[in-house]
């Protein structure tokens, strides 16, 4: 998922930036180092793919607002924003949930998950390629761990990754309780107690509205839509 390039960027680019002044910190200077100028535009091709690269999108900017602030949460909020865009990521998502702490999951396995998901769309050479691909995705996100031989592992929690997990679900419409038991959730691997907390801390950073009592969990992640996305999100009045 480019994470050390997406990493250059995020420290080199004001939180402000346009996808032009990317390009250009890709392409015209050469902020990810790459030796040709194709290489250049591949990358920016790809990792906007991968991003969008664009504070239009909500996904995006507020995965730099949050890793702003908490730093060690960007490999898994960049891991949720690539499965929110990328089919391919997500599909591989239901191997990778089912397996158990510490249980291997060959490449191979992958690679027939997705041609069950995918019959017929991608030649062997592409399967290989896609399993090896995602799988190292998911161990740069914590969900895997080891080099040649990947083991299931548990990501590590923190409230950044945890508030941003539930703010896309939010996106995608789900509301209270439903936030606590999502694919999202199990993303980040967090238990209620988890996501309540993660919820306090990112109230106190005025990334959300929490309140919970009397058996009901109000959650509105409005504070980090700008207004064009709060009229979309409410419709006309």
């Amino acid at each position: 998922m480019m994470l050390d390039e997406l990493l250059v960027l995020q420290n080199r680019c004001p939180q402000s930036a346009k996808r032009s002044e990317f390009q250009t910190a890709i392409e015209q200077d050469n902020a990810l180092g790459k030796p040709t100028f194709s290489s250049r535009q591949k990358s920016f091709r790809h990792l906007v793919e991968l991003y969008g690269l664009d504070p239009q999108f909500a996904l995006f900017r507020n995965l730099r607002l949050i890793a702003s602030v908490d730093p060690q949460s960007l490999p898994l909020c960049a891991a949720i924003c690539v499965f929110c865009r990328d089919p391919q990521l997500r599909a591989s998502f239901d191997l990778i949930a089912s397996k158990k702490e510490g249980v291997i999951v060959p490449r191979a396995e992958m690679e027939e998950h997705l041609e069950r998901i995918f019959p017929g769309r991608f030649s062997a050479a592409m399967k290989k390629s896609l399993a090896q691909n995602v799988n190292t995705t998911w161990t740069v996100s914590g969900h895997l761990a080891g080099h040649s031989k990947k083991v299931r592992a548990i990501p590590r929690a923190r409230f950044g990754s945890v508030c941003y997990a539930a703010f896309a679900g939010w996106l995608s419409g789900l509301r209270g309780d439903f936030l606590l038991n999502s694919i999202f959730a199990n993303l980040v691997a967090a238990n209620s107690g988890t996501i309540l907390s993660a919820f306090r801390d990112g109230s106190a950073h005025g990334w959300l509205r929490f309140r919970s009592g009397g058996g009901v969990m109000e959650i509105d992640f409005s504070p980090l839509l700008n207004e064009n996305e709060i009229a979309l999100l409410h419709g006309p009045h």
